[in-house]
């Protein structure tokens, strides 16, 4: 499977979620601009403030952080009344190579577990895409500044291997907020099962 053939991957997920310009040369900072303006509108509907110029700052590095690690898609899920993006979710796939002729649910498993906080939670499902892994996880972040903690990152990553390809198809969101963990869990849970090719 090439990257070609993932032309019809795709997924399932509601306007909280804004979609990351992850490749092509547009410009940053007019998506940002434009698409910090629609959510301010959203969250005006929703009975809360936006500030567009906050949420066009955070948008833009948002996306560009994403566009760092070249993903197939990346969201933000911007929450109304916030002026930061509250998780990240990116879709990518990983293809066999020289090293790993083969990419098994095993080698995901070996490869996206860390036990910064103990043993992660691993459990093997069926998704209407294929068979799946779930690792829920929790990691220290490199430190931002010289001086202060290291953050803690919370992750949810599935790793799906579709019956029709030798590649696997990736989801990983990713949020610091502990409070967003079981309703952001449950989101990316319902996500996850939406994944199609």
């Amino acid at each position: 499977m090439t990257t070609d053939d993932l032309s019809n991957l795709g997924l399932e997920c509601s306007e909280d979620w804004v979609p990351f310009p992850v490749a092509g040369t547009l410009d940053l900072d007019y998506w940002a601009k434009h698409q910090a303006a629609d959510l301010a509108e959203r969250y005006e509907r929703d009975g809360e403030k936006g500030s567009a110029r906050l949420l066009a700052r955070d948008l833009r590095r948002a996306a560009a952080d994403s566009r760092t690690r070249e993903p197939l898609g990346a969201f933000g899920w911007y929450i109304s009344g916030h002026h930061t993006v509250a998780a990240v979710l990116e879709l990518d796939a990983i293809q066999p190579d020289g090293t790993f002729p083969e990419v098994t649910l095993g080698l995901l498993t070996e490869h996206m577990s860390a036990r910064d906080f103990g043993e992660p939670d691993v459990r093997e499902l069926r998704l209407p895409l294929g068979d799946a892994v779930r690792i829920r996880q929790n990691l220290i972040e490199e430190k931002k500044r010289l001086l202060g903690p290291r953050p803690v990152v919370r992750t949810l990553f599935y790793g799906v291997h579709p019956p029709t390809t030798d590649a696997a198809v990736t989801l990983l969101a990713s949020w610091t907020e502990p409070v967003l963990d079981e309703p952001l869990e449950a989101v990316v849970d319902a996500i996850a099962h939406t994944l199609h090719l």
